[in-house]
């Protein structure tokens, strides 16, 4: 079930800054509440920004906590939270206030598993905007974009998800535009140019960087996030049009988009999990309020897809101790309590139920 979503609005954003509030899930009092996922092939494209700053992609992975194996894995996800944590550390470690348009010239068509490739194939960019906007989900299920005529212009704007409005950061914006504006000219030549761009946030102190990029009026601090194109070049024919390929895809990414809707509850229900075992272990009546139903409703909807809510809280606890111990500056007790157990010997008891070996075996095996 596709989550809510509304259109940003300059009044509800916040202002440009490396850190919008304290990080997720440390220290600021509340829990996060974003259980969003997108698309960890599309993390490549960071991987590379990274690299181009001389910044380690390991160790800002490693301090968001994004494996960076998953990127290999054709449907594999990262939660939104941990991406996050990742822009803004690299906000962190990267002296350049406008990085995140340095994504144009990171792009690569498989970053987006087969709706790279459906974009390229289609007929016109319109119809390639469609598609983007269609399966947008799969890239990223707390991020849209909507498409309306607007005169002689086609306005694409961005949508957010109201959990993830609250901590998209300034450089996630820039880069968001300047992948499509590439994507764009990839697909109906370099020279096309959007009428103009609209950004939330204020003109930084690089603004000249934003006109060398999209060479058409640029507006901050604008009441909505947008893109605009001429009708006349969004009916153009694309130069890599392709119609059985964009077809062949297009079935690809309505399985995918099929099979990620039939796992979101489950997927939403395991990082409700992951939040609240810090602070002990979490009732299924707290989880199903986490992710707004009844503990009736959650049971029997987890047990239509097969799971059940202890299946699936020894499956986040489980996944959580083989991370954590591979932590040497985590003790078995502190592992413990953040897997919520009150005792040491409860959560050793728990791994050797679902590993058959001891924690610290585990343990002493990887530092051999």
């Amino acid at each position: 079930m596709p989550i809510a979503t509304t259109a940003i609005r300059r009044s509800e954003a916040q202002p440009r800054q490396v850190m919008i509030e304290p990080p997720l899930g440390k220290k600021s009092g509340r829990k996060p509440v974003i259980t969003s996922s997108s698309l960890a092939s599309s993390a490549r494209l960071f991987w590379r920004l990274l690299e181009h700053y001389r910044v380690d992609p390991a160790f800002v992975f490693r301090e968001a906590g994004l494996d960076p194996a998953l990127m290999d894995e054709p449907r594999g996800r990262y939660k939104v939270e941990r991406r996050i944590r990742g822009w803004r550390k690299a906000a962190e470690l990267i002296d350049d206030p406008c990085f995140g348009l340095k994504a144009a010239e990171m792009w690569a068509p498989n970053d987006l598993h087969a709706l790279g490739c459906a974009f390229l194939a289609s007929a016109t960019l319109r119809k390639a905007l469609g598609r983007l906007s269609r399966y947008a989900q799969v890239f990223h299920d707390a991020m849209g974009l909507d498409l309306a005529d607007e005169g002689v212009n086609l306005c694409i704007a961005l949508r957010l998800d109201p959990a993830f409005q609250t901590h998209f950061l300034a450089a996630q914006e820039d880069a968001t535009w300047a992948y499509l504006l590439r994507m764009c000219r990839v697909g109906a030549g370099e020279a096309l140019d959007p009428v103009e761009v609209r950004f939330l946030h204020p003109a930084p102190s690089c603004r000249g960087d934003y006109y060398g990029l999209f060479r058409c009026p640029v507006h901050f601090g604008a009441p909505a996030s947008e893109i605009r194109f001429a009708l006349a070049d969004v009916e153009r024919p694309f130069s890599t049009a392709n119609r059985e390929l964009a077809r062949a895809n297009d079935r690809i990414l309505t399985d995918f988009l099929s099979k990620l809707r039939k796992d979101d509850l489950i997927a939403r229900v395991k990082a409700a999990i992951a939040e609240e075992l810090p602070s002990g272990s979490p009732s299924e009546e707290a989880i199903a309020k986490d992710v707004f139903m009844s503990p009736r409703t959650l049971q029997r909807k987890l047990s239509a897809q097969g799971a059940s809510f202890s299946q699936l809280l020894d499956a986040v606890r489980r996944q959580l101790a083989e991370q954590y111990l591979s932590d040497p500056s985590l003790s078995l007790s502190e592992i413990g309590f953040l897997l919520g157990f009150r005792e040491q010997s409860t959560f050793t008891r728990a791994f050797r139920r679902w590993t058959g070996k001891a924690p610290s075996a585990v343990r002493d095996a990887a530092a051999a």
